[in-house]
């Protein structure tokens, strides 16, 4: 009996390690397999917008006022860049269209049925927190008065964070025009980027909002470039 019961400890224990290999495993592959992946994409999806904009699309003057900014979103594909400067002086990502996994596993996707970047409304931008490049990793920290830059091929429109909450996942209301009134006009130019909380769960969303402070030409300082995590 002592033998058998010995048999069985070894057993089970050879079997926890093994399955804490493989939870080991699955979350290295989580936190820098994906991060390798989402680099590549990056790099890809930056090069993109670099074929799209061409040197002689910005401006050298960074008073130059902004033009008309014709944008035509497409699934999965890159239409601008954020650049907030309170993550790290080279800290950027692409911005695709739509927020499914495929879109939000290689990079920060435009809420579909949102504004575009400096459109009276709301402009929504989610990312993943954790994988993917940790891309909205310390969107908790951003404070009021943080500032985020959002490049498009003609344009660099700069908000400025006015609020942060935390919401239910189904409190989409924060995605309307006027944030959590549903029908009402707009009459401010707004972005919201949302990301999950807790890091690892996803029980909640963390809202951080802003309000458009100026908008100007893009300058050739500000371009595609590579996106840094």
């Amino acid at each position: 009996m002592g033998k058998r019961l010995r048999a069985v400890i070894r057993g089970t224990g050879e079997l926890l390690l093994s399955l804490g290999v493989v939870v080991l495993l699955f979350l290295a592959y989580l936190i820098w397999g994906s991060a390798w992946h989402a680099s590549r994409a990056q790099h890809r999806l930056a090069g993109e917008l670099n074929s799209q904009w061409p040197a002689s699309a910005c401006a050298h003057d960074a008073h130059v006022p902004a033009r008309p900014d014709p944008i035509h979103p497409v699934t999965g594909r890159p239409f601008a860049m954020i650049r907030i400067p309170a993550f790290g002086p080279r800290w950027q990502f692409t911005i695709v269209q739509g927020t499914s996994l495929a879109q939000l596993n290689v990079s920060p996707g435009h809420v579909p049925g949102t504004q575009l970047p400096g459109q009276l409304g709301n402009f929504a931008v989610a990312g993943h927190r954790v994988t993917a490049g940790n891309p909205f990793w310390g969107l908790p920290s951003l404070k009021a008065g943080d500032l985020v830059y959002i490049d498009t091929k003609d344009n660099t429109y700069t908000y400025k964070v006015t609020g942060k909450q935390q919401v239910l996942p189904g409190e989409v209301a924060v995605l309307d025009p006027v944030p959590g009134h549903p029908g009402q006009r707009p009459t401010q130019r707004l972005i919201t980027l949302i990301t999950c909380n807790p890091a690892w769960t996803g029980t909640h969303r963390i809202i951080v909002t802003g309000i458009l402070v100026s908008a100007a030409a893009r300058t050739c300082a500000a371009g595609p470039g590579v996106a840094a995590g």
